[in-house]
């Protein structure tokens, strides 16, 4: 928790961001342990947050693209945690790909003590595991 209060003391309302992947879960009471915290976020965003996150920096913010990924990646060491900075993240899908910021669009505020944590709906975490057709995608569907 401690990692999360500092990224909203940092990021705050800065620039549009959110907590997705298997963190945004648990922070929603589905019982997973994540491994990292994944930020979703714009093409701009992903460098303003890699300027504001300097410090931590573990992997500086470039375009990405893997086989089922492409973003504005980066990388940084929260408090001990990886955390994953991904702008204007999209997926292959079907052969064609498919932005996944519009869930920026979509956040649900997760109250930790005073902080509210911007977090992907479950139902729109649900489609983009459903989308994506990796085997540990489809163990937590």
């Amino acid at each position: 928790m401690k990692v999360l209060e500092r990224l909203c003391e940092l990021l705050g309302r800065k620039v549009e961001w959110m907590v997705v992947g298997s963190a945004s879960l648990a922070l929603q009471g589905v019982e997973i342990e994540p491994k990292d915290i994944d930020i979703l976020t714009t093409k701009e965003g992903a460098y303003k947050i890699s300027s504001i996150l300097k410090e931590y920096e573990v992997k500086p913010v470039k375009f990405s693209k893997s086989r089922v990924f492409s973003s504005h990646f980066g990388k940084f060491r929260v408090e001990g945690i990886d955390v994953e900075v991904m702008g204007d993240l999209k997926a292959k899908v079907y052969g064609r790909w498919v932005s996944l910021t519009w869930r920026l669009k979509r956040p649900v505020f997760v109250k930790i003590g005073k902080l509210g944590i911007p977090v992907s709906r479950l139902e729109d975490q649900l489609k983009v595991y459903s989308m994506i057709n990796r085997k540990k995608n489809l163990e937590r569907v």
